[in-house]
Formats: C-alpha cells, sequence, structure tokens
C-alpha cells in the first residue's frame, strides 16, 4: 500500500513538474514570436475605441497623418510624439503585455504599459484600462 502511495505521489510530482516547465516554455515562445512580430516595422494607428460603461466612442484615423510607433530589434522605440526609449513584451499569468520606459524631447519620462488583444504580421491590437474606461488601439503596418 505504501508503494502504490509513493508511486501515485511520484506520479503527481512529475505530472507537475511536466506542466508546469510547458507553461513557462509556452511563455517563453510566445513572447519570442511576440517580438519578432513587433520588431523592425512602423505601426500606424487606425482607428480607437474608448468604452466607458455601455458607450464606446470610435475614432478614425485611417488614411490620416496620425500617429505611429516604431519597435525596433534592439528593443528600443520611437514614436510619432517624439518619444524615445525601451520596450519589453512580458507575460504575467496569461496576459501578454507591452511594457514602454521612454523619455520626452524635453527630458521627462513616459512609462506605459498596453494588453496585447492581438498581435499579428501585420495588425496589432492593444488595450489600455483607466479606472472608469478603456481604450483598444487598432494598429496596421499599412499607410
Amino acid at each position: 500500500m505504501k508503494n502504490n502511495l509513493r508511486y501515485i505521489y511520484l506520479l503527481m510530482m512529475v505530472t507537475a513538474t511536466m506542466f508546469s516547465a510547458c507553461t513557462k516554455q509556452d511563455a517563453a515562445a510566445e513572447i519570442t514570436l511576440s517580438y519578432k512580430m513587433l520588431a523592425d516595422k512602423t505601426w500606424y494607428l487606425e482607428y480607437a475605441q474608448t468604452t466607458t460603461g455601455a458607450n464606446t466612442i470610435t475614432k478614425t484615423y485611417v488614411g490620416q497623418s496620425t500617429y505611429f510607433i516604431n519597435f525596433l530589434e534592439n528593443l528600443t522605440t520611437t514614436d510619432s510624439d517624439g518619444l524615445t526609449g525601451t520596450y519589453y513584451v512580458q507575460k504575467p499569468g496569461n496576459q501578454l503585455l507591452i511594457q514602454v520606459q521612454a523619455k520626452t524631447s524635453g527630458g521627462g519620462t513616459s512609462n506605459y504599459n498596453y494588453q496585447v488583444v492581438s498581435l499579428g504580421e501585420k495588425y496589432m491590437v492593444l488595450e489600455n484600462a483607466g479606472t472608469n474606461s478603456k481604450t483598444r488601439y487598432y494598429y496596421s503596418t499599412k499607410r
């Protein structure tokens, strides 16, 4: 009986270790792929949707000279507002995040985080949630 309990315990420990290792490997692979999808592209803002309660306001920027952001392979970033800095992709829990630490042209700091809703070769949707509202930003590599 004791041998059976030991065997079951050992089997549970091996299974738990395998699943935790796979999860860490999957997260690392997703982060690596995200860097490849982001890097060395200019991302143009096409739409922004702000939702407050049941109300959603959509602003379109398609075809306009508008906001863009560059994520470079060396983990630096620049944007049309003149911010320059570094970015990191993280995955705490199940949510993929892009964290940017930037400086303004005047030397001030601007740090912000975006939740990644979707990220592909040519399209990206990021979300920034505030206290009473959330805004989704729809980007494309097409101008």
